[in-house]
Formats: structure tokens, sequence, C-alpha cells
């Protein structure tokens, strides 16, 4: 394998209820079609990648395709966004007056959507999700991998393999900048935490 090995972790394109601001967990939505045209033009950014892998759900899927057209795609369920039960689709408005919905968003590590998943849950799932990643990476000794997911997902790998100190919801995840972590050979095998993070947009419009 080569002396570094970079991921970079990419917010999906644009839903219509991501513009919604409903809660997008398991539900299956596609993109906005002005999306789908962003990210076909953006197509450059994807060639530097010799591995893309993907949550299953269709929104990423498609992010992935747009970008990275000729490469393979590795689908990974255990990527997916949080499940968010009962609470899917919805907005704030529509749950505002519901008590156990604010009690969740007051102290999320411990209460869960009804019929959702536990903020636990998710994490033990991505954990999951990034062992399969780590098998494949190292499987077909890839140098530069692409992953497409969501932002829980992307939060909880940013906590879990960065030194930064931030909580989940202080981190920013953007639809159109991906964040490259990059460790060297010696830190991956041992799963030791990345040696650095940066910001990479999409395009040269987006930076800055």
């Amino acid at each position: 394998m080569a002396d570094i090995i970079t991921i970079t972790l990419l917010r999906h394109g644009v839903t219509k209820a991501n513009q919604e601001k409903r809660y997008l967990g398991w539900t299956d939505v596609p993109l906005l079609s002005e999306e789908i045209e962003r990210l076909k033009a953006a197509q450059d950014f994807g060639k530097q990648f010799d591995l893309c892998a993907t949550s299953d759900l269709l929104r990423a899927k498609q992010t992935a395709a747009l970008l990275c057209p000729k490469q393979e795609k590795i689908e990974i369920k255990n990527f997916r966004e949080m499940h968010f039960g009962a609470w899917e689709m919805k907005t704030y408005e529509d749950l505002k007056n519901d008590r156990r919905y604010r009690a969740w968003i007051d102290d999320p590590e411990s209460i869960a959507p009804p019929t959702g998943e536990s903020f636990q849950e998710m994490k033990q799932r991505i954990n999951a999700g990034f062992r399969q990643l780590r098998h494949q990476i190292n499987k077909r000794q890839s140098e530069d991998t692409l992953l497409t997911a969501h932002g829980g997902v992307i939060r909880h790998l940013l906590i879990k393999w960065t030194r930064e100190q931030k909580s989940f919801f202080e981190w920013k995840v953007p639809h159109k900048k991906g964040i490259r972590l990059t460790w060297e050979i010696d830190d991956w095998k041992d799963e030791r935490k990345c040696i650095s993070l940066q910001e990479v947009p999409l395009t040269e419009k987006e930076n800055g």
C-alpha cells in the first residue's frame, strides 16, 4: 500500500426534503434536478479517487454515480443516516409541541425517536460500516477513497477519527464541500486517528 491513505467524506447532494428542513433519515428520496446538474459539472473532482463507497440510499448513490461515473461503487448500508422513526419527514414546526421530541432535542444521547434508533445504535452501525470500508480499502490497496454519505454519519466519523475537540452538532457538514482525512500508513494499520483533515470544495467556484 501507499505511505498515505485518504478518505474524503462528502455529504450527498440536496433533496427537496433538505430544502424543507425535514428529518430525512431512511426515507429514500432523489436529488433535486438542479443538484444533478451541479454534480455533473463537478466530475473533475471525482477523477482523483480510486475507490468510491456510498450509503445504499438513493440520494447518496446518485451523488456517487454523478461524481465518479467510471469507478466501481461499493454500497454500505451501515452508512445510512439516522433512522428518525415516527419523526421521519417531519419538520420542527410539525414536532415542536411533542413532549418526547422536545426531550430528545434537550438530550439526544439518552432518548430515541419513537420506532427510530438511538444515537448509540447509530454510532455502532456506522462503526461497523467503517470496518467494512477499511476492509475494502485494504483488500483493493486503495489510496484515495470517496465516501458519499449523510450529515449524521460524517459527523460521527469526524468525532471518531480526527483529533478535533468538537461535539456532534458543532461539526458543520455542507453539501458542497468534502472533508478529506489523511492517515500515514502505520497509523492506518494500527487504527489510530488521522493525522490531518482538510476541506475540499467540489469546484473552484465553491472554494472560499
